[in-house]
């Protein structure tokens, strides 16, 4: 599965850690994090990766389930900042580039 080309759990968890520690530091996503429960929010990302990265979730309804910040203006500009920030902390990770690319194209 991608998990394990990735390290398996733990490289996960190391690489959702981090890419949270990324976000909170762009300005422009600072109002999407702000009052979050951030433990809690890592927790929910790092099970959906490892649930995506070993099987494609069916019938996720990725609008839906992120009405709220889309409510608070949350757009593809957005969208792409999350994802050079997922690319980068998974380079930084020594992910090779053929993993980052499936991982990003399941995201």
């Amino acid at each position: 599965s991608l998990l394990e080309r990735i390290g398996g759990s733990a490289a996960l968890k190391a690489c959702v850690d981090d890419f949270y520690g990324r976000l909170l530091q762009e300005p422009s996503l600072q109002a999407y994090l702000e009052g979050v429960d951030l433990a809690r929010l890592k927790a929910h990302q790092y099970n959906f990766m490892r649930i995506a990265f070993t099987k494609i979730p069916d019938g996720m309804d990725v609008v839906a389930a992120h009405a709220r910040l889309f409510a608070k203006g949350l757009c593809e500009t957005h969208f792409d900042l999350v994802a050079g920030h997922l690319v980068a902390t998974m380079r930084d990770a020594g992910v090779a580039e053929k993993e980052i690319d499936e991982a990003v194209a399941i995201i």
